[in-house]
């Protein structure tokens, strides 16, 4: 069966049906109908064996871009391969099958731009890799842990429990930040006292608790110092370095710490005060 034959049939059936015209009958349509149709279940169900299989494969364990990126292209092959298995097994031969691959592969290209962009961007997700699975990462204002990277799409894990699937057209035009790149990441915090404040003893305590809290890497310089003056009080850049996968914790912990220590050294922490005075009109 030819695929111009099919127009073909359609356009000249006169007084037959198209099956008749094309030099079928029914039961010889229904039968690789039918085979057709067992063709793709198999190809299904040996695409998913062979999926499975790259999974288990013990080289591309080192690797989880590299092992779920040939997954995924993989099975959009062979699934490609079984179809077209199935188009000649049903009658179409390898001429009408390209036409239509042509006919189609125009009209994809036409109706489904963002679609081969995805693809395109997921080559270039591969090859670039701006990030791996794993890496905790802000895009398009999206923050949270990189799950999986598929061909068309990547999964994001955020930080509330969500799970986000971003296009990778948008993953490669998009800025992208990766907080797990480097080794050790810095904590910058805006700290503020009193204009009473004995301001070499806050330095000096500040120092202290940068060269002996533990959590934070001694080998990198920190930097502290007064920075502004403000409105009430005084404020102080704080900043050391962490190791990067513990820095939320520990950001959260030296905080909580740095105000108990103000405490018990007497240093004041200002906080604006609202005065409301109510008058009585007589």
């Amino acid at each position: 069966m030819d695929f111009n034959q099919i127009f073909s049939a359609l356009k000249n059936n006169k007084g037959k049906t198209i099956l008749e015209s094309l030099g079928y009958d029914i039961l010889t349509f229904i039968i690789r109908l039918l085979v057709f149709l067992i063709v793709l279940y198999l190809g299904k169900y040996l695409v998913k064996k062979v999926d499975e299989y790259i999974g288990k494969i013990t080289v591309m364990n080192e690797d989880l871009n590299t092992k779920q990126f040939t997954r995924s292209i993989t099975k959009l092959g062979l699934n490609l391969i079984v179809f077209l298995i199935g188009l000649l097994i049903f009658g179409f031969s390898e001429g009408s099958i390209a036409t239509m691959i042509s006919a189609i592969g125009l009209g994809v290209g036409i109706s489904l731009k963002e679609f081969l962009s995805n693809l395109a961007g997921g080559v270039v997700l591969f090859f670039s890799r701006p990030f791996v699975i794993g890496n905790f990462i802000k895009i398009n204002g999206v923050m949270g842990e990189v799950f999986k990277i598929e061909v068309f799409s990547t999964h994001i894990n955020s930080l509330d429990g969500r799970r986000i699937i971003i296009p990778n057209n948008a993953m490669i035009s998009g800025n992208i930040i990766n907080y797990d790149t480097n080794l050790f990441r810095r904590i910058k915090l805006m700290l503020s006292v009193s204009y009473n404040s004995d301001m070499k003893k806050v330095i000096s305590v500040l120092e202290n608790i940068a060269q002996t809290y533990e959590g934070l890497d001694k080998t990198q310089e920190n930097f502290i110092n007064t920075i502004q003056y403000g409105d009430s009080s005084i404020n102080i850049l704080f900043m050391v370095w962490t190791p990067t996968k513990g820095y939320y914790k520990v950001r959260g912990e030296l905080m909580a710490y740095i105000l108990e220590v103000f405490n018990k050294e007497n240093i004041d922490v200002p906080f604006n005060i609202l005065d409301v005075n109510l008058s009585e009109n007589k």
